[in-house]
């Protein structure tokens, strides 16, 4: 009956959009832009605590703190400390095996389907285990493979060895993929290096466009493998305008002294 009256709904909204959205009961989401600054590094903290410890997350926060040390204006909203600390959050929580045993295992991942489903209803996971799963040469697609619920114990035993994540412990660090995503947090912890040691007013737009790549960052396997070619296309283009700022900022505070 929910998905009946979800596909009526749908039907309806076609033609008469402003009319449903009126009948949509008005609930709050807050998103990073309802949030202060501290309120957004905060929640990222807490978040990263979760994904793998709390030193861990102190190290994000030493990183955030070098970025507001040397932002004009942190505060405002988009601010490159508040892209920084979005970004650099992203990078450092990628989505790996252990990732998905905890999310898939925490009590709200089933609490949220018990509220979408009622009945007995059981539960099929479609993963592409990377010790199994190989990609297709002409593709790049990996075959993914169907598991029952009793996957479930499993992921809650993954989740609990997360410890191991970035050790020589760590198998699933071996694979390419896994690779890819530490090198692309320490790229762009370099960059970031380099946008507080050369920044300036003049270069501080290219700074922010440079600092905001990740977010093109999305997708997994040979999607995610694109985007990131895109992105270092576009890096080599912003770090070039960054610092020919920078050098045309020096040569205008050389010539007015």
């Amino acid at each position: 009956e929910f998905n009946k009256s979800a596909f009526l709904l749908g039907r309806r909204f076609a033609n008469q959009p402003e009319l449903v959205e009126s009948l949509l009961p008005k609930e709050s989401s807050n998103t990073d832009v309802d949030f202060t600054l501290d309120q957004v590094i905060e929640d990222r903290f807490q978040r990263l605590v979760a994904y793998q410890s709390v030193g861990y997350a102190k190290r994000y926060l030493d990183q955030i703190e070098k970025v507001r040390s040397v932002d004009s204006d942190p505060e405002a909203d988009d601010s490159l400390t508040h892209i920084v600390a979005q970004q650099l959050f992203k990078l450092m929580a990628y989505k790996d095996e252990y990732e998905v045993a905890r999310l898939h295992s925490d009590d709200a991942f089933r609490a949220k389907l018990d509220a979408q489903f009622t009945g007995n209803y059981s539960i099929r996971f479609h993963l592409a285990p990377p010790l199994l799963s190989k990609a297709d040469p002409k593709t790049g697609k990996v075959r993914k493979y169907e598991f029952g619920p009793w996957l479930m114990p499993l992921f809650r035993l993954l989740a609990k060895l997360k410890w191991l994540r970035g050790t020589r412990c760590d198998v699933f660090a071996l694979t390419s993929e896994r690779r890819r995503e530490r090198e692309d947090l320490a790229r762009y912890k370099e960059d970031m290096a380099e946008v507080c040691d050369r920044l300036t007013q003049d270069n501080y737009r290219a700074a922010q466009q440079l600092m905001r790549l990740p977010a093109k960052l999305r997708g997994y396997g040979h999607v995610k493998a694109r985007n990131r070619e895109l992105l270092l296309a576009a890096r080599s283009q912003l770090m070039s305008e960054f610092r020919d700022d920078t050098q045309y900022s020096e040569v205008i505070h050389q010539s007015a002294a």
